[in-house]
């Protein structure tokens, strides 16, 4: 009898998954100057105030269109942002969900949601001319019976997830590396909000005047979505946040509070 055995098939290569390396692993990039990162803070500010512009332009008051050059705008840059994570290995500590970002975000869109109303109880109170700047606001975005409110609603939660990716993934981190954290957060605060300008007239009432309504609102969303984004050092938490609570300024309109 012979005692040649057939041979075993060889083992097929175990296919490993790509995995980003351990921040010790890490390679070590140098800090962008104040320059770099002032340039493309103003840069991004610009762009965004144009975008705002055409979303609040006359005609496109009450279209789910008013959405789609902040959206553009937000895709290329949040896709610009996504990149540079991923070139430095921070891309999924910066952008995979954990445990209680969900609950941490729609606290915090709780919290602002609720500042609103406050705001609109105080500053704009039923009757009172400066109502006419939530009015204004919300009849912009379209009838809330239509049914095209929700399309827009959609939009805008897209929206404002991608935003975020770009200011503060993109803007904070950029200007923190020579402003440290806390200016470079303040800093992005008041850009952002600076880049809401525009609808100070566009969104004008002849009685009341300047509508500040959504910078104000950009002011204070920025500062609590900064403020998440470095307390929490990921995207996950102020995402949420911002995209709720956006989404819930169109589903669900102030103006008929108090009134």
């Amino acid at each position: 009898m012979s005692d040649a055995r057939a041979p075993e098939p060889e083992d097929e290569p175990a296919v490993v998954e790509e995995q980003e390396p351990p921040p010790s692993e890490r390679p070590s990039f140098p800090p962008v100057s104040l320059a770099k990162g002032v340039a493309v803070a103003l840069a991004l500010t610009v762009a965004a105030a144009l975008a705002t512009e055409l979303a609040f332009a006359p005609e496109r008051s009450g279209s789910p269109t008013m959405a789609l050059a902040p959206g553009l705008l937000y895709l290329v840059v949040a896709t610009l942002a996504a990149l540079r994570l991923r070139r430095r290995g921070e891309l999924g500590a910066a952008l995979s969900p954990r445990g209680g970002d969900l609950t941490v975000g729609a606290l915090g869109a709780a919290l602002l949601y609720g500042g609103a109303m406050a705001g609109r109880l105080v500053v704009a109170p039923a009757g009172s001319a400066e109502e006419a700047w939530v009015i204004r606001v919300v009849l912009h975005m379209g009838d809330p019976s239509d049914m095209r409110i929700h399309v827009l609603g959609a939009a805008v939660l897209a929206t404002a997830a991608l935003e975020e990716i770009a200011w503060r993934g993109l803007v904070l981190p950029l200007l923190a590396d020579s402003l440290g954290s806390g200016k470079a957060w303040l800093a992005t605060t008041a850009l952002y909000g600076l880049a809401h300008v525009p609808s100070l007239w566009l969104l004008a009432d002849i009685a009341a005047g300047p509508n500040p309504a959504l910078v104000g609102a950009a002011l204070a969303g920025g500062f609590v979505w900064g403020y998440l984004a470095l307390r929490f050092q990921r995207l996950g938490p102020a995402i949420f946040a911002h995209a709720l609570f956006s989404w819930a300024m169109v589903e669900f309109p102030l103006w008929r509070l108090g009134g």
